[in-house]
């Protein structure tokens, strides 16, 4: 089977991952946007499951760079931990994910939800923040419609669904489900002042994670801004997951839809706008 993004000796060549096998530890490389950088360690991983290897650790001190003042630091305590009691699979031939432009409802979460929860489960720190989120915002997940719109250098890649088709989709939730909270997650300013002006009180927006009006990507900006961007990473990880519990979700496509998927476990009750613009 041809390694797609992951090599077992430490020879660079350019790939995203190298597996040590003296050490059994995965090295993500990834450079990228942070959940471009966990789709290709979420990659390498089921390559390695594929073929038989459960690494014991996973290390991001060679890539992540953006999100971290040292270059060095493995960030992957500071975000995920493992759990060695949840079993996975080892399938010689494993469906991969089209990376982020792929309907999230055709992907196999029977195979993959093992694999989240023992390599991606939520560090203690993001567990914290979490919490700290759902009780500061009296967050209901059952009685919360939750908004994960992608703006700002997303345009690039995919079409993007307007605000308003977003907020039609929200609005025929809402004649069937009564008032609800919505929370929406953006990085756009301009999309969460829109579903304000609309919705009004019912909207909640997580002050912890920031919001641009501009076109860079939010990682951009806070680099630019000489902001602590792990930290930032942090609550936007921990949100992500709360918005991943929400009784409905309309979603985007793109690497951040697809981690709120996987946090999720399933496609139950998620809207999703495709690479086109279309939501189904």
């Amino acid at each position: 089977m041809k390694l797609r993004h992951c090599k077992y000796t430490a020879s660079t060549g350019g790939c995203s991952s190298i597996n040590h096998p003296e050490m059994n530890q995965l090295d993500c490389m990834w450079n990228c946007g942070f959940y471009s950088n966990q789709t290709q360690a979420f990659l390498s991983t089921l390559i390695l499951l594929s073929h038989g290897i459960i690494p014991d650790k996973i290390s991001y001190a060679m890539g992540f760079k953006r999100f971290k003042a040292d270059p060095e630091r493995d960030i992957y305590p500071d975000f995920y931990k493992m759990d060695p009691s949840v079993p996975v699979q080892l399938l010689k031939t494993v469906t991969l994910p089209d990376e982020n432009r792929k309907q999230f409802d055709l992907y196999d979460f029977e195979y993959y939800n093992p694999v989240v929860k023992r390599f991606f489960s939520p560090s203690d720190l993001v567990l914290e923040r979490k919490n700290v989120l759902i009780d500061k915002y009296g967050i209901d997940p059952n009685e919360t419609i939750a908004v994960l719109y992608r703006g700002t250098d997303k345009r690039t890649e995919v079409r993007l669904g307007s605000p308003e088709a977003y907020m039609q989709a929200v609005k025929q939730v809402l004649q069937q489900t009564g008032p609800k909270k919505v929370l929406v997650q953006t990085d756009q300013t301009q999309v969460l002042d829109y579903f304000k002006q609309e919705l009004g009180d019912m909207v909640v927006h997580f002050e912890e994670t920031p919001t641009t009006s501009g076109r860079e990507a939010m990682n951009t900006v806070m680099e630019n801004e000489k902001k602590d961007t792990m930290d930032w990473m942090q609550w936007f990880d921990a949100a992500l997951r709360v918005v991943s519990d929400c009784f409905i979700v309309v979603n985007h496509t793109g690497n951040c839809g697809l981690w709120m998927n996987l946090y999720r476990g399933n496609t139950n009750n998620v809207f999703q706008f495709d690479q086109f613009g279309n939501v189904y």
